[in-house]
């Protein structure tokens, strides 16, 4: 597994962040065993990617006055062959949608990980998006995500009760049935920064986005287990767990299936 290799290289990783939640995404990733980066100012990025193992463009929190920096960002990790990640918080609304447009015509993402919603954005089907969100049954089938892997070219990573990783060829589902993770604001955009982490080490991003979700959901139960039904004594409890995790944990908690 590649938890090993992050806390050995300390990669790297810089973040666009959401501004709500950049405080958990910076902590996880230290956590973790690599290193945060956020930053917002575009007269800086070029040297901040360069020095990056990785960029993680989160739109949570997004500005028009951004797209530039956004686009600057992820072109010249392009240029670099450093992985781009992309958290399309919400892109199923107009003018977000419009935003993601604009940005994928002028930069190439390895990554894409968001609900059942945003993913099936990808997929076309933006039109559904609040019922495909409502709709449980629609996450543990592949179908749509995969879709949306074969329209990017980008390893998609659908997060759920069930967990869906696909390249638009192979695919895995990993069971992740965490109430507490759900109702904690930012724990999918820490999912963001740790799939980071670990492509940054790998260029197989299939396999990055695999394990980075392993260990989100590993460290999620051992966390909830720990705090007892309290949602808001969680992110302490993870951040602990991301700390001191080992491989043979995540392997041992991890459901997973490769269909």
């Amino acid at each position: 597994m590649l938890l090993e290799v992050i806390r050995k290289k300390h990669p790297l990783i810089l973040n666009h962040a959401n501004t709500v939640t950049q405080q958990h995404v910076a902590d996880g990733i230290s956590m973790l065993g690599a290193s945060p980066l956020m930053s917002q100012e575009q007269l800086e990025i070029p040297e901040m990617v360069k020095i990056s193992q990785a960029v993680v463009i989160n739109i949570g929190t997004l500005q028009e006055t951004t797209l530039p920096e956004l686009i600057l960002m992820g072109q010249i990790a392009n240029q670099a062959e450093i992985p781009v990640i992309l958290d399309p918080v919400a892109v199923a609304m107009p003018y977000r949608s419009d935003f993601v447009k604009r940005l994928m015509k002028e930069v190439k993402f390895d990554v894409i990980r968001g609900n059942a919603a945003e993913i099936a954005w990808f997929a076309g089907m933006s039109s559904q998006g609040q019922g495909i969100d409502a709709d449980t049954r629609i996450e543990v089938q592949t179908s749509i995500p995969k879709r949306s892997a074969q329209l990017t070219e980008a390893v998609i990573v659908q997060t759920g009760a069930t967990d869906v990783i696909t390249d638009g060829k192979r695919s895995w589902r990993v069971k992740n049935d965490n109430p507490l993770l759900a109702v904690n604001v930012g724990s999918g955009d820490l999912l963001s920064g740790i799939i980071g982490s670990f492509a940054a080490v790998t260029k197989d991003y299939l396999q990055a986005g695999l394990e980075a979700t392993m260990l989100m959901g590993a460290a999620g139960q051992l966390a909830s287990a720990k705090v007892h039904n309290q949602p808001g004594q969680l992110m302490p409890a993870l951040m602990d767990q991301l700390y001191a995790i080992t491989e043979k944990q995540i392997e041992q908690i991890s459901e997973v299936n490769e269909e």
